[in-house]
């Protein structure tokens, strides 16, 4: 075609292909006496067998660790940061993403460890009216000192869900170190949510508690006197004014995801997930854990 005077762009149309490819193709293919058929393909197989084959970035003993660590639930961000951070061989989180996704395409399960494998769920919200809880201090009123994370002891509660008839989890999470605890529930009854945040959180430094809306926390004076803390509440479907406890239930829902009954969650299990939790490396605190920094707000 190129001999019979056709422009590039004719070529192009013929062929299917873009004007840029045929562009490419026709200039680095040419030779001394132009383009010529033969000549471009022997460049194109000379051109494949120079190409370097990469070899793979995770293998051997660092494969088992990743491997351990992803089936812990770390993600592959936390993987990379906190071997770093040790001083050990540690692959870019991309390498990892492509590791987990080359086990998936030979039928692996790695990525059902991520947190979010391949879906997303959006919360309706519920527009309904809500009860007015006794003595509610608002969010706006919570000291400033809280918000910039400069002192340990200020936690946020909040309830996860289990299957109708299932009972709840109890969610405590303190924002300067990121450190989690768990306790398993009944129902949602004010005193039985009562009771367990003031067990749960006895032996702990506690300045404030932020709550969410729910009547589960009507109970928060007998909190704030069994604590000497203070208790603040966010603004009405403002769940992102507590997100730090809103991402931690996100990393237990890789554990018991919707529909789990929490009453056949034994006290041992749960204790179990709560230690896994606590020891995951975080990129904000430097790929430090919050156990390591536990000792900050003990009572």
């Amino acid at each position: 075609m190129r001999k019979a005077g056709k422009s590039q762009r004719e070529i192009a149309h013929f062929l299917g292909f873009s004007q840029s490819s045929i562009s490419k193709e026709l200039s680095r293919n040419r030779g001394l006496r132009g383009y010529r058929p033969g000549q471009a393909h022997a460049k194109a197989l000379g051109r494949q067998q120079c190409k370097r084959r990469r070899h793979r970035v995770i293998e051997g003993e660092l494969e088992a660790l990743v491997r351990e660590r992803i089936e812990c639930k770390h993600s592959p961000e936390q993987i990379s940061g906190a071997l770093r951070r040790q001083g050990r061989p540690a692959p870019s989180r991309t390498s990892i993403y492509t590791f987990i996704q080359a086990d998936r395409d030979r039928g692996g399960t790695l990525y059902r460890h991520l947190r979010i494998n391949g879906k997303r769920r959006y919360r309706h919200k519920n527009k309904a009216s809500r009860h007015k809880l006794p003595a509610r201090v608002d969010i706006e009123l919570r000291p400033a000192i809280v918000q910039r994370r400069e002192r340990y002891g200020d936690w946020e509660a909040d309830l996860i869900a289990g299957c109708r008839g299932g009972g709840y989890l109890l969610s405590l999470y303190e924002r300067k170190s990121r450190y989690g605890r768990l306790a398993l529930l009944q129902s949602k009854d004010a005193n039985e949510t009562a009771e367990a945040i003031i067990g749960v959180l006895q032996g702990y430094r506690v300045h404030t508690i932020t709550y969410d809306n729910g009547l589960e926390f009507a109970g928060h004076r007998r909190v704030s006197e069994a604590l000497g803390a203070a208790g603040f509440f966010c603004k009405p479907y403002h769940s992102w004014e507590k997100g730090g406890v809103e991402n931690f239930n996100g990393l237990v829902r890789q554990y018991f995801p919707k529909g789990t009954n929490f009453l056949d969650v034994g006290e041992p299990r749960l204790a179990h997930i709560e230690a896994q939790l606590n020891q995951r490396p975080r990129k904000t605190l430097h790929f430090l854990s919050p156990n390591n920094l536990k000792l900050h707000f003990a009572a």
